[in-house]
């Protein structure tokens, strides 16, 4: 789904440098995995803290580009309904949006602060062998949900002020697939098509 709204630029900037992060860290990933791979298929020995170590990454890799993909508008969203709805209607359902986002934002953020003080104040490890504080992958945590709801409180209550001043309305998603469907066929092949279809 399209944006028709922007973020202020140090959020921008925060979410992509986080994004790249993730990108980074998820190559480490990669390399780390097919390393302990070829250790135990040619040599039969493993790299050790593999497991220790990926599951951390993981956690990066999947929540530090949440703030980034709000932004870009690539979460999965379904607006079968919501895009046939008058624009008063839509209004209304913004105003609610946004407050359930800020409460279950307000509500996550506080205890997703208590465990990473919980862990840190009890110096909380892995199970593993290498034993590493689980107080980062926490962290982590923390940092992407917050960042995330305040992106996504900030383009729903400036996407509900464009509804309800009549413009720059973001298109529904089949209007979007249906631009972006004649933009990538070119001119001569859709006329082509047009030709035999009418015959």
């Amino acid at each position: 789904m399209s944006r028709s709204v922007t973020v202020p630029k140090p959020l921008a900037v925060l979410s992509t440098v986080l994004s790249q992060v993730a990108g980074a860290l998820l190559l480490v990933l990669v390399v780390l995995t097919v390393a302990d791979v070829l250790g135990r298929s040619l040599r039969d020995q493993s790299i050790l803290g593999t497991v220790d170590i990926s599951t951390m990454l993981l956690v990066a890799v999947a929540f530090l580009g949440l703030a980034a993909a709000e932004i870009d508008g690539r979460h999965v969203v379904v607006d079968l309904v919501e895009s046939r709805l008058k624009p008063q209607v839509r209004v209304v359902l913004g105003v609610v949006r946004t407050a359930l986002l800020v409460a279950l934002g307000a509500l996550l953020t506080w205890g997703l602060t208590e465990v990473f003080f919980s862990a840190v104040e009890r110096g909380e490890t892995t199970n593993d062998i290498l034993r590493l504080p689980t107080w980062p992958a926490k962290l982590v945590l923390l940092v992407s949900f917050a960042l995330f709801f305040v992106v996504a409180v900030w383009t729903t209550v400036l996407e509900t002020r464009a509804i309800k001043q009549g413009k720059d309305v973001p298109p529904s998603w089949a209007e979007a697939a249906a631009v972006d469907l004649d933009a990538a066929v070119p001119t001569g092949t859709r006329d082509h098509t047009e030709e035999v279809a009418a015959r």
